[in-house]
């Protein structure tokens, strides 16, 4: 059950990551260059495919100017 609630929260961040940059008229590319991180990390996260450590999630929140609990609020 473990994995599949996993799955479940990976799923719900993508979905929001993904609405937040595309309210900032943000590309994956843009999004990946403005928090140092790869393009396909970004476009495996929105898609639910990797877990994503506390430190990314918090350059991420900074990125969209909220807080980690901000952005994790709505999954």
């Amino acid at each position: 059950m473990i994995g599949g609630v996993s799955t479940d929260i990976c799923v719900r961040l993508g979905k929001r990551l993904r609405t937040l940059r595309k309210r900032k008229g943000w590309t994956q590319v843009y999004m990946a260059e403005h928090v140092g991180m790869d393009r396909s990390f970004i476009s495996d996260l929105e898609n639910g495919k990797k877990e994503i450590c506390i430190r990314n999630l918090e350059l991420l929140a900074r990125a969209f100017e909220m807080s980690v609990s901000q952005l994790m609020s709505r999954l």
